[in-house]
Parts: structure tokens; C-alpha cells; sequence
């Protein structure tokens, strides 16, 4: 009984060194050498990816240093909401309800989702309401357009990246995909499926707004009205979408 008893205490304090060094961890990450640091993250497939370019752009814009760490949608949703990261782009608004998402307003750029198939099953997504017959990849937390969103009937299977969306297409063990077309046609053709996965038939007509946003709980929400300032700076001089066409450009060009 003594024993269990000591094995105990030396788990809890173990447990509790853990989470010292954990608090400990972020304070510097965030304040790296006497300098405030913004504290950002990415998907590991796009960390040289578009999203990393706008973040770079504010973070220049503000003078200071930017630390991108990668990590999947939903894990850096939660890190996000939970104040340990300070800035991310590429988030929708669900509501006005105002909660630990401070949405930068106006939004930087318009998007419309885009439904991918096997080539030899173009036809078997012609409207909406072929969708409920069939398997869809997902991002794991991610929102696309409303009506989809509040389809409860739909057979959804969330993963991670983009890349297993694709890899299970391929394998027939999803019937389509939903992504940015942008952003998946790439990784398509670099994959050398190019021939083998294409858009569908039906695409949704609907666009959907993407905000900069800040963590109501990050150490930095002092600097709420510089974020503001940076981000509605970059919108005026039409920043975003020059990265964003010049980003595209340069991928057309290497492929």
C-alpha cells in the first residue's frame, strides 16, 4: 500500500513538472529573446504555402517576428481558441456571436469549394442532392458553404490533409473530395493524378468570406488595433491578392 501510495505522489509530481515546463515553453516561444513573438500555424503540406506568405505580410507590416509551427486544422483550431497561438488566416464566420475568434474585418479574399471525383464516376455527381449518396473527404473541423454545412444527411469522412483526401479517392475508399481547387490541382498533378481524378460535374455556386483573425485569449491581444491596422492596410493595397495571384503563377510555372 506504501508503495502504490509513493507511486503516486511521484506521478503527480512528474505530471506537474510536465506542466511547468509546458507554461514555461510558451512564455519564451511567445517573448524569444526580450522580443515578442507572433505565434502562428499552418498545415505541414503548405508551409511554404500561400497562407504562410499572408501571415509573413502582417507580420512585416506589424515589425515584428512570426513563429509558424504546423499542425492539422482541428489541432490548431483548439491551440487557437485556447490563446497558444495569436494569429491565423483562413477561417469563416459561423455567427456574430463574438467567442475567442476576433474576426478582422473586412474579409481578405472570396473563395468558392470545389468538388473533386474519379474520372470514370464524373457522372455520378451532376446536383447537391447526388452528395447523399455518396462518401465525401473532409478537413477534420473545417466549414465549407451553408447549405452543405447544415446538411445533416450527408456521409462525411474527415481527415487531416489535403493529400489523404486524395489518396483515398484514389483508393475508392471515398467517392469525392471537397477543397480549394487552387490549392489541390497542384497536389494533384504533383501526385501524377492528373489524369485520374478530376473537378466534377456539379460545383456549388455559393462564396464564402475568409478573415485574419486573433485569439481573444493571446498574449498579444494588446495589440488588437495594430493587428486591425496591419491587416485593413494589406486589404487597401490589395496585398492579399497580389501574394495570392503570384503564388498561383509561380506554381503554374514549375509544373
Amino acid at each position: 500500500m506504501g508503495d502504490n501510495n509513493g507511486l503516486f505522489f511521484v506521478g503527480l509530481v512528474m505530471r506537474f513538472h510536465v506542466l511547468i515546463f509546458t507554461v514555461v515553453l510558451g512564455f519564451f516561444s511567445t517573448f524569444s529573446s526580450g522580443q515578442e513573438v507572433i505565434r502562428s500555424s499552418v498545415s505541414k503540406e503548405f508551409i511554404h504555402g500561400l497562407q504562410v506568405k499572408y501571415l509573413k505580410n502582417i507580420a512585416k507590416h506589424m515589425n515584428m517576428e512570426i513563429e509558424i509551427i504546423p499542425m492539422p486544422f482541428a489541432r490548431r483550431l483548439r491551440e487557437f481558441r485556447h490563446g497558444n497561438l495569436d494569429l491565423m488566416v483562413g477561417l469563416q464566420r459561423e455567427s456574430e456571436k463574438q467567442d475567442e475568434v476576433i474576426y478582422i474585418t473586412p474579409s481578405y479574399e472570396t473563395l468558392r469549394h470545389t468538388f473533386f471525383v474519379r474520372k470514370e464516376n464524373i457522372d455520378k455527381l451532376q446536383n447537391f442532392t447526388d452528395l447523399k449518396t455518396l462518401s465525401i473527404g473532409v478537413t477534420r473541423n473545417a466549414k465549407y458553404f451553408e447549405r452543405f454545412n447544415q446538411e445533416s444527411d450527408l456521409i462525411m469522412v474527415p481527415v487531416s490533409t489535403l493529400r489523404q483526401k486524395i489518396e483515398l479517392l484514389k483508393k475508392g475508399r471515398i467517392n469525392t473530395f471537397i477543397h480549394f481547387q487552387e490549392s489541390a490541382l497542384p497536389l494533384i498533378i504533383e501526385m501524377g493524378l492528373q489524369n485520374d481524378i478530376v473537378l466534377a460535374e456539379y460545383q456549388p455556386i455559393e462564396v464564402n468570406n475568409y478573415y485574419v483573425t486573433i485569439s481573444q485569449n493571446s498574449p498579444l491581444i494588446g495589440k488588437k488595433h495594430l493587428f486591425e491596422s496591419a491587416v485593413r492596410d494589406a486589404i487597401a493595397n490589395h496585398e492579399f491578392a497580389t501574394i495570392r495571384r503570384e503564388h498561383y503563377a509561380s506554381q503554374r510555372d514549375s509544373h
